[in-house]
């Protein structure tokens, strides 16, 4: 019963369906290596590590898209994105990534440097 109340409610609406999963896909993801660190490092080093570590990976990515994106010889008759229309949404990606990750860099250094001062 709660099967069937479940499948219809998913298969209700696919586009709520595919938002649902894919946030609880990315919670599941950063939750795991937050929780994992946190056991470690503790709350504030273990969101800033966990940050830097997601957004640096996330910048790799994207980056290897840009410069490895599909690409060769297409059929005259299709229409579609040309070749850096292509790369725009991982151009996008790369440069909001990279900015994460400076910042989450930054804050590191931050707190590292408030470390040192406060066992001074």
């Amino acid at each position: 019963m709660i099967r069937e109340f479940f499948r219809e409610l998913l298969s209700a609406n696919l586009f709520v369906t595919g938002v649902l999963l894919f946030v609880a896909s990315i919670a599941v993801f950063f939750g795991t290596v937050y929780l994992l660190n946190y056991t470690n490092l503790g709350k504030k080093l273990a969101f800033l590590v966990t940050g830097a570590g997601i957004f640096a990976w996330n910048t790799i990515g994207s980056l290897l898209f840009v410069m490895y994106a599909p690409r060769g010889p297409r059929p005259a008759e299709i229409e579609g994105l040309n070749a850096f229309e292509i790369r725009i949404p991982a151009l996008t990606f790369l440069f909001a990534s990279a900015i994460l990750f400076v910042m989450f860099v930054v804050a590191l250094d931050q707190y590292e440097k408030s470390q040192e001062k406060a066992h001074l």
